[in-house]
């Protein structure tokens, strides 16, 4: 399982970039710690990549 979270993780930061990386982490964090501070962080920086205009 940890290899695919890297996997997972690596292939995230290739696509969007560190930030979406970084959201990743503290979601999946934030998940398996049920501590939903740190998941809606999370959350918010793995969409922010994707919800940016492209100007």
């Amino acid at each position: 399982m940890p290899m695919m979270t890297i996997v997972i993780e690596q292939f995230v930061q290739w696509r969007f970039g560190f930030v979406a990386a970084l959201g990743l982490t503290l979601l999946a964090a934030g998940l398996k710690t049920e501590n939903a501070t740190c998941a809606g962080i999370g959350g918010l920086l793995l969409i922010a990549p994707a919800v940016t205009t492209g100007t």
